[in-house]
């Protein structure tokens, strides 16, 4: 895509329409960051809340490394997909949180 192709997709927007459609998200990451649900957000749940992102970021970066299994510095879709299978347990079609640690527990304690 050029840049010129590019600014043709561009529209002009308002600041309403641009809140319209950043509401939900904003809302969402609230309540991911306000565990309790009381509708504030403590320091406390702002640290909890940055270790869960930290942690995930960590998983994340160490599954990529084990998916690139022929080191080319990129995961292809279906290195990607072979991984999605091995940490898919359950066979529901869904990668969960827990699912990943536990494979990278499994995979880490092969390698010790």
């Amino acid at each position: 895509m050029s840049v010129s192709s590019f600014g043709a997709e561009l529209k002009t927007i308002t600041k309403k329409e641009y809140l319209d459609n950043n509401i939900k998200r904003l809302e969402q990451e609230f309540d991911a960051v306000d565990t309790n649900k009381d509708g504030k957000v403590t320091p406390e749940e702002q640290k909890a809340h940055k270790a869960r992102i930290d942690e995930a970021r960590k998983i994340d970066q160490e599954l990529g490394k084990l998916a690139d299994t022929n080191k080319d510095g990129k995961i292809s879709d279906e290195e990607r997909e072979i991984l999605l299978i091995s940490m898919d347990t359950n066979k529901d079609g869904v990668v969960t949180l827990q699912e990943q640690k536990d494979y990278l527990k499994k995979i880490n304690s092969k390698n010790n």
